[in-house]
């Protein structure tokens, strides 16, 4: 190993570190920020739950049936009906930036945030 190998090793083990970077700022960003499950069919919501509201929810899918259960502040799928099961393996997610995706099911899970003072109105003042 010359000395050019160790240089290029140095540099993708430190832009791998800052690419790391975002995704901790993101985590860091979003903490104390109330946390809604959000579950999408189609590009059509069909529910929206509390992340601290323990349970387990049936929504209609393509393939059928699929869980969603909501546990400790964190999300899942847990059973559904898909060739390799690809959605339940993902197992449990419990930050924003990190979405459970079933492409047989066509069904996306995703922890959303928002502040605990947002009231909804969104304006502009010119």
């Amino acid at each position: 190993m010359n000395k050019a190998d160790k240089i290029f090793i140095c540099l993708v083990v430190l832009s791998s570190f800052l690419l790391y970077i975002p995704l901790l700022l993101h985590d860091w960003q979003n903490r104390d920020k109330e946390k809604t499950v959000v579950v999408h069919y189609r590009n059509e919501e069909v529910l929206r739950e509390d992340l601290h509201k323990d349970g387990v929810y049936t929504v209609q899918a393509t393939m059928g049936e699929v869980q969603i259960e909501i546990k400790d502040d964190a999300v899942r799928v847990e059973k559904e009906n898909s060739p390799y099961h690809l959605c339940s393996i993902q197992g449990w997610v419990s930050d924003t930036g990190r979405p459970i995706i079933c492409l047989p099911n066509e069904l996306v899970v995703q922890i959303e945030a928002k502040e605990a003072t947002d009231n909804g109105v969104d304006t502009v003042i010119q």
